[in-house]
């Protein structure tokens, strides 16, 4: 597979050496650098931190984080499977993860680049002698938020992990040795509060995308969840329920259609894409790696019959906005594919050699992709193999997951029907009809259609295990199955798995930090 990378400049921040032709120079290596940044000639002004804390977010970007290489570990649920040529994304799919692979590995460095950027911005930002209070105040906040994301994820996948702060920084010492989970969260909880404080509740157009104050509030909630402090879920998740700059948008397609999402209230935390040269932003990975090979994507994270047979009858808005089916028109794609002997089966019949937008059995082993992280267009030209809009937000944070979290601390501490108003108000969004005395299981029904595709159902298996509100041995004991239509006729993709307590809770540690920390780092349990 060809790999994909982003490479991130902005214009405050690039790196320009002296041109030298050895030939013309008797001392060519002697030669002093030209524009070389580091922490002693930067973070000098306003322009500064803002190009520097630009640089936190441009991590998101890249397809070893959160670009989708994070997802895979989504694909240990029962809703997608790994497509594609990654055996290392596969192995981890049914729970054969090793230390030594690349998606273990890349996971783990890019979330402390994350880390390590956010820590510079926090040393500096403060020393820096004269620039507007209200970007200072801002600029902190937002290294504290995306300090705290980047733990908040380690601590998910990996649990136990090494804490590295200002102080490090400091003392030049990095290796140290991994910090007990509540330690981790302790310090996750104690930047999203900074962050809390500090960031505005929303922004102006010219600085949409940047985390607001209620982004800071949904992962408080999430946060607590994790740690079962259901009171403390609700009354942070129910600022964001209460403040109407974070209501839910009035569609919900509008959380992954383009031109939408800008002014959309729902979306808390974004990567916020844009492939415009003049922006300086980047698209992301998500786009390339979620959208069908033949429409220029690789194909990967594909849905399963499991998970597309959970949704309603009713449920078609939400159902059509997640999932791509065999048979389905793809919008703007009127000539793309022809359709041959291999894909003229029942719902093509006596199409054979015609060309079309549908979506095709031959592009999924499953007979379905997901839909969310992917904007279709047509560049006009009718021989042109199908365009993506790379303009296309990824949603990692929206109002409608604090909306249900709400609503399960809230029936988790005072039973049926105690979530009734926040777990209705994603239902009727959803053109469903209101449900009375809501239980656990029609919050984890809720959860699973509304978030499908969004990097939660996996991490809500695990809690919700460990908890014992459900068994996630009968659930990944069922085998994954593909479309019910032909010539899928509901096959099995994967066949049944064995969840390992407490080794499957979390990843192992990469071998090589474990190898390189000369014994201070300690592998996980069980690997």
């Amino acid at each position: 597979m060809k790999r994909r990378r982003n490479y991130i400049i902005l214009g405050s921040l690039v790196v320009v050496t002296a041109a030298v032709v050895a030939g013309c120079i008797k001392h060519p290596l002697d030669q002093v650098q030209s524009g070389q940044y580091n922490t002693g000639n930067y973070w000098r002004n306003q322009a500064d931190v803002i190009a520097g804390v630009n640089g936190i977010y441009n991590v998101l970007y890249t397809e070893d984080w959160i670009g989708h290489h994070i997802y895979v570990f989504d694909d240990q649920s029962d809703d997608i499977y790994v497509a594609g040529d990654h055996p290392d994304f596969k192995a981890v799919g049914v729970f054969n993860a090793d230390p030594t692979q690349q998606i273990i590995g890349v996971t783990w460095s890019f979330a402390y680049e994350q880390i390590g950027r956010a820590n510079n911005a926090l040393i500096y930002i403060p020393k820096v002698p004269v620039m507007d209070d209200a970007i200072r105040q801002r600029s902190m906040g937002e290294a504290y938020f995306l300090r705290a994301y980047a733990y908040f994820v380690l601590s998910e996948i990996y649990g136990e992990v090494p804490i590295i702060t200002e102080k490090n920084v400091a003392d030049v010492n990095y290796n140290v040795a991994k910090s007990s989970i509540d330690s981790v969260r302790a310090l996750v909880e104690s930047d999203l509060l900074q962050a809390a404080n500090l960031l505005p509740e929303t922004y102006q157009d010219a600085d949409k995308g940047r985390v607001p104050k209620g982004a800071a509030w949904g992962m408080l909630c999430k946060l607590y969840m994790t740690e079962d402090r259901m009171a403390d879920a609700i009354t942070w998740g129910s600022k964001v329920v209460n403040d109407g700059n974070y209501a839910l948008a009035g569609d919900y397609r509008a959380n992954f259609t383009v031109g939408q999402q800008e002014s959309n209230s729902e979306i808390l935390f974004a990567v916020w894409n844009n492939s415009q040269l003049t922006s300086n932003v980047p698209s992301s990975a998500i786009s390339q790696y979620f959208t069908p090979r033949a429409w220029q994507g690789w194909g990967f994270h594909q849905p399963t019959q499991n998970f597309a047979g959970e949704f309603e009858n009713a449920d078609t808005i939400r159902k059509r906005a997640t999932l791509i089916s065999v048979g389905d028109t793809i919008p703007y794609q009127k000539n793309i594919l022809t359709i041959g002997d291999g894909d003229a089966y029942q719902m093509f019949a006596g199409m054979s050699g015609q060309t079309t937008g549908r979506f095709l059995p031959s592009m999924s082993a499953t007979g379905y992709c997901i839909r969310k992280y992917t904007a279709f267009v047509s560049d006009g030209n009718p021989t042109h193999d199908g365009m993506i809009d790379f303009n296309q937000k990824q949603p990692l944070l929206r109002s409608a997951d604090i909306y249900l979290l709400v609503a399960e601390a809230k029936i988790r501490q005072s039973g049926p029907g105690a979530g009734d108003a926040e777990l209705n108000k994603v239902r009727i969004r959803a053109g469903l009809l209101p449900k009375s005395g809501a239980t656990m299981r029609d919050l984890v029904h809720e959860r699973r259609v509304e978030l499908g595709g969004e990097n939660t159902r996996w991490q809500d298996l695990l809690r919700w295990d460990k908890d014992k509100l459900v068994n996630i041995d009968t659930i990944v004991s069922k085998p994954m199955a593909a479309s019910p239509l032909p010539p899928f006729n509901g096959a099995t993709i994967i066949p049944p798995r064995t969840f390992t307590r407490p080794k499957d809770y979390y990843m192992p540690i990469p071998q090589q930090i474990v190898d390189e920390s000369k014994g201070i780092i300690k592998q996980n349990p069980n690997y």
